[in-house]
């Protein structure tokens, strides 16, 4: 399965349903039903999650492991499901990782891997974002109305400048999109791409990597961010975030933005870009 955020959705789903129970609701090692087993579950966050292959994960989840009290999931997941649990996975442990990214591009360091999606927007064709690699620098905003309207008028204001620097803005609801292109209302229009289909499978997996330095838990106990915005390079490589509120300069100056944007237009590639699918 690509890593794709209607898969790591998915995967949300089936670890909420599936595992939780012993690596706790943040992944932590730390649900009740852990404290019987002969060795704690493993902290799913921890940096040896991305360590692990792919195949061994999938191992492990169809045969479970005996010596850790861990069950086989092989007769209660299809195959397709259980490499959505292990997208999943990934994204919690890449979240975990992106606490210490900030509004400023780590030039020629990518790493964090952009969660492919699908921009579909009214009755328009729907495309991939991995299409716009090569091509688009991708500005990806997450917003709530009407709290978020301020930001997006600017952002339409100044959509011709971004553009022109090679740079796509996409924005995505974090609230309910029903109706959302009425919502937003015709002036000043906007031009960018304002996804209606699949957007809370979208926000979802983006929220996995909203954490800061504040507190760790993802599912319980926190509030989701109102607004987001990541910043990824042409490779699909999520290179700076702007969570607002966040301490330190961010992006509501424009130039701050662009200034980041104009850093990443001068990289040359250091190597091909991610794979379809995470190992």
């Amino acid at each position: 399965m690509p890593y794709h955020a209607v898969s790591i959705a998915n995967g949300a789903a089936l670890y909420r349903a599936h595992c939780a129970t012993c690596h706790g609701p943040a992944g932590r090692g730390d649900g009740a039903g852990g404290a019987g087993l002969p060795r704690p579950p493993a902290d799913l966050t921890a940096p040896h999650a991305a360590d692990h292959t792919a195949g061994d994960m999938f191992w492990w989840l169809t045969h479970g492991i005996p010596a850790g009290g861990m069950p086989p999931f092989g007769a209660a997941l299809g195959e397709e499901e259980r490499w959505d649990l292990i997208n999943f996975i990934r994204a919690l442990a890449a979240g975990e990782r992106a606490r210490q990214m900030t509004p400023v591009v780590q030039p020629n360091r990518p790493w964090l891997v952009a969660p492919d999606l699908t921009i579909a927007v009214g009755p328009a064709p729907p495309r991939a974002l991995k299409e716009l690699r090569d091509r688009w620098m991708v500005h990806l905003v997450f917003f709530t109305l009407p709290d978020s309207r301020p930001r997006l008028v600017q952002l339409a204001e100044a959509y011709n400048t971004l553009q022109a620097t090679g740079t796509e803005v996409i924005a995505v609801p974090l609230d309910d999109g029903a109706q959302i292109i009425r919502r937003l209302g015709g002036r000043p229009a906007m031009l960018f791409p304002v996804i209606t289909d699949g957007a809370p499978e979208i926000a979802a997996t983006y929220t996995l990597l909203s954490r800061g330095l504040g507190p760790r838990e993802i599912f319980p106990g926190v509030a989701p961010p109102r607004h987001m915005e990541f910043l990824l390079d042409r490779q699909g490589y999520v290179r700076a975030r702007w969570l607002p509120g966040a301490p330190g300069r961010g992006w509501d100056s424009l130039q701050t933005l662009v200034d980041q944007i104009l850093l990443l237009d001068k990289e040359t590639p250091a190597g091909p870009p991610p794979d379809e699918h995470v190992h």
